[in-house]
């Protein structure tokens, strides 16, 4: 086969330059009767390369078995680690292929068409689809590159999605995602398709069957719609939310977004989102058309049973949480969502904390430990349950005002941190800062000072400036000579 270049040099030399077949044959080192199509050609066109039968491959036909059990098993696999066209002709090497590599790609080449699926353009009654997918972004959270695990949940009948962002996929983050998704839209959808994802399925059975996970059936069972699951490793089966997913990340994390938590990060997204959703002439529709929402919330929270240690701390997973003194040693219950982790013991909360995202980190509250810090007031200094950045200035400046003044100061400290308990802490915090500028150096000082504030309807006090007390004269007290008054007593004057 020539090309285009070669067969306007055959025309020329024939049709401008008169030479002769012969000498053009001797000149081109082509055939005459090559020569002789070229010139004859009516309408000079590229000339195209005509296999008129498939070819075959003798050498490779008993390797054949081999090529397609490796296709098959590669249909399971993730899709960036399939056998490559090298691979595989490796491989066929080590079993005895004595063919070229072309030889296998060209075979390649030919099953991989045949197996390219068609697809048909589907139509969905408002209210009655969803699919659900998870997909990734990158942001920054307090300045840091940190990866985001979206939820997507997207309704077919109109197209419109909402999106949530955690730091994980754990079944909390599963629950929680269709929790806020149902109640942003104020409804649920009759059916949802889903991947085999872990947090629902169990096991993958034969053709459309699976062994779903207990608390996956609890939450549909609650919304009471259905739900399908995609062919293993066919995303395509659900390609509508797979095409929300790209989309959320070209339109909401590009460039990235810089956020202080995954709070405000997800604030920033139900924006975008309703944005979005504004311009969606179906939407209303659609929300209108979804089954309404049960009237109790589902509880999307994993339960997990522990023991509070010698510190008063409860681990789940590597993470440790505080809880008061008072439980060490007991059996609890530790009730975790995707935001938050809370303890029970019998029943009731002891304690509740953000959830840690990190691993081997430790959540602690000082209220939880201030009964043992009045035993142990000595080693304020040294425990890490007390820090003193984690309460305005004037404490930790109280605190060292009292230890000078009383080896009993860090007691002292710790009962006016339990008045936490019983008044607003605002206020507490005014009346160490009053005491503070009245050198009243005491909890009973400062316990006066915070019933006054309690009861006073009278402006804020104005505490004596430093200048006017230093100008205050030093009054020097005599201690009075109590001998005198011997004489008075009976037998004194003897």
């Amino acid at each position: 086969m020539i090309k285009m270049a070669q067969l306007e040099d055959i025309r020329k030399m024939y049709f401008i330059e008169d030479l002769s077949i012969r000498e053009i044959s001797r000149r081109t080192g082509m055939h005459r009767d090559t020569i002789s199509k070229y010139i004859s050609m009516k309408e000079p066109k590229p000339p195209k390369y005509k296999l008129t039968k498939e070819r075959k491959h003798p050498v490779l036909d008993p390797y054949i078995p081999i090529i397609k059990q490796i296709i098959e098993e590669d249909k399971t696999r993730h899709r960036k680690q399939r056998h490559t066209g090298t691979k595989i002709f490796e491989i066929l090497k080590k079993e005895g292929f004595t063919g070229g590599y072309n030889t296998v790609t060209d075979y390649l080449r030919k099953e991989y068409r045949k197996q390219k699926e068609a697809f048909l353009p589907l139509e969905f009654e408002l209210g009655t689809y969803a699919e659900v997918d998870w997909t990734e972004a990158y942001f920054y959270l307090k300045g840091k590159e940190t990866k985001a695990h979206i939820f997507v949940m997207k309704l077919r009948g109109s197209g419109g999605f909402y999106v949530r962002a955690y730091p994980f996929e754990k079944q909390e983050a599963f629950f929680d995602g269709h929790i806020k998704c149902f109640e942003f839209m104020n409804g649920v959808p009759y059916k949802i398709a889903y991947d085999n994802l872990k947090t629902a399925v169990k096991k993958i059975l034969g053709g459309s069957n699976r062994e779903e996970q207990e608390q996956f059936i609890s939450l549909r069972t609650h919304y009471l719609y259905e739900s399908t699951f995609c062919r293993p490793a066919k995303g395509s089966d659900k390609g509508g939310v797979e095409n929300a997913g790209r989309e959320v990340v070209r339109r909401f994390f590009v460039p990235y977004p810089e956020v202080d938590s995954f709070e405000e990060l997800n604030e920033y997204l139900h924006k975008e989102c309703v944005k979005l959703l504004e311009k969606n002439p179906k939407w209303e529709a659609e929300r209108a058309a979804l089954r309404p929402l049960p009237k109790i919330r589902f509880d999307g929270a994993r339960y997990k049973e522990a023991k509070v240690n010698r510190y008063s701390m409860v681990q789940f997973e590597t993470n440790r949480y505080s809880v008061p003194t008072i439980y060490v040693g007991e059996k609890v219950t530790v009730k975790a969502t995707a935001d938050e982790v809370k303890i029970q013991y019998k029943g009731t909360i002891i304690a509740s904390h953000p959830r840690i995202y990190g691993r081997n980190q430790e959540q602690i509250i000082l209220d939880h430990y201030l009964e043992l810090l009045l035993q142990k007031s000595r080693a304020l200094d040294n425990t890490k349950v007390y820090k003193p950045q984690t309460l305005a200035p004037i404490y930790e400046q109280y605190r060292r005002s009292l230890n000078a003044r009383s080896p009993k100061g860090n007691r002292e400290f710790v009962r006016i941190l339990m008045l936490h308990r019983d008044y607003p802490p605002a206020l507490v915090t005014e009346a160490v800062e009053i005491a503070m500028a009245y050198n009243v150096y005491s909890y009973d000082g400062v316990l006066n000072i915070l019933g006054q504030l309690m009861v006073s309807n009278i402006p804020e006090i104005n505490p004596v400036s430093k200048d006017k007390l230093q100008n205050i004269p030093e009054v020097v007290v005599i201690s009075p000579d109590l001998s005198k008054y011997r004489v008075l007593m009976p037998g004194g004057g003897q």
